[in-house]
């Protein structure tokens, strides 16, 4: 694994007291790149694209993916990055929505699932489910639950156990955790009642996923529920004291979606970049290499599972929650079902 350090050999800043021609001609080889994923997991794919053109410079800068919707927001069209990616999938089509994209010029985008693109301007390149995570020791001599109704069920007749010791994101400050709690909803027709068990299990909620796997890797947790399944996965392979369930019942997909900026500076190099990931070569390395995973069927072995996987398409159907008077209902329903007790 490719550790931060080394991968700064990979960026250049450009002084401001360079004159407009210098930076220019300077800047052709440039590509930036603003990201709601971790430098660790995405490195490999990024060292892959430089080493297939290594005349781009790559300054990959990292956010939170509340933070990076409003970075974008706060610039004008003309100092955008050059692509931005994140797995809040309607915070990205909002962008695309209200103009902050231009089209993608590769044949291979027809070939993605209708799901995975939007307008050629929004498209999705990884396939990550979302799942439950269990700390291991805890669990030795108890039955995992593995569908979301035994999870309801377990929380219920067993509140000693689970009884602060669950652990989720949070739906108010986590880009994805509102996505994925809203995507819940729309799916499932108990994710009323699973809400209602979380918070009679005094659930705990973060803002980022690193976190959460290390608490249920100490025991601080013994359950993540509603978990990114590319980190969580990562993760297992790595930490013997955690497991991973993909629910039996139904799994929702959600796909890291990049685009190009409307104005980006060095739109060639986002063209080649966006075309490198959805390529065979870019996807091997996001399935082999990388902490993500792949969307190509043929290289994805996970979608060869008979499990209810449910993608989530690109759309603008993902806005409706993005609704001022919408968000405030479903946190408030949120908060009331999973704090309202927290004080008890």
């Amino acid at each position: 694994m490719i550790n931060r350090l080394c991968f700064l050999a990979l960026i250049i800043m450009v002084p401001y007291t360079k004159s407009l021609a210098e930076t220019s001609l300077q800047e052709v080889g440039r590509l930036d790149i603003y990201s709601a994923t971790d430098l660790r997991a995405i490195s490999p794919v990024l060292v892959a694209f430089k080493d297939k053109y290594p005349d781009i410079k790559v300054v990959y800068r990292e956010f939170d993916t509340q933070d990076l919707y409003h970075a974008i927001k706060a610039k004008s069209l003309r100092e955008q990055p050059d692509v931005v990616i994140s797995s809040a999938m309607d915070l990205q089509v909002h962008l695309v929505n209200d103009g902050y994209a231009q089209p993608i010029m590769d044949s291979a985008v027809n070939d993605l699932p209708s799901w995975a693109n939007w307008r050629n301007e929004a498209i999705g390149f990884t396939y990550e489910p979302i799942v439950f995570v269990y700390n291991k020791a805890t669990f030795k001599n108890k039955l995992i639950p593995l569908t979301h109704e035994s999870l309801a069920e377990a929380m219920r007749n067993d509140d000693d156990f689970f009884a602060h010791k669950v652990g989720s994101y949070d739906a108010r400050r986590s880009g994805l955790g509102y996505f994925v709690a809203t995507q819940d909803e729309v799916t499932s027709s108990i994710s009323g009642r699973l809400q209602e068990s979380l918070g009679r299990a005094h659930t705990q909620v973060y803002g980022r996923t690193a976190k959460l796997l290390d608490d249920i890797s100490s025991g601080k947790l013994i359950f993540g529920y509603n978990m990114l399944g590319s980190y969580s996965l990562a993760r297992e392979k790595q930490d013997s004291r955690i497991g991973v369930v993909i629910p039996q019942d139904y799994a929702l997909v959600v796909s890291r979606v990049a685009y190009i900026s409307k104005q980006a500076k060095h739109a060639s190099n986002a063209q080649r970049f966006l075309s490198f990931l959805i390529s065979t070569e870019g996807q091997q390395v996001l399935a082999s290499k990388s902490e993500l995973m792949a969307l190509n069927p043929n290289i994805n072995a996970l979608r060869d599972q008979s499990i209810n996987f449910h993608p989530i398409p690109l759309g603008p159907a993902l806005m409706v929650y993005l609704d001022d008077s919408k968000r405030r209902r479903f946190i408030k329903a949120w908060e009331s079902a999973l704090l309202s007790i927290k004080g008890e």
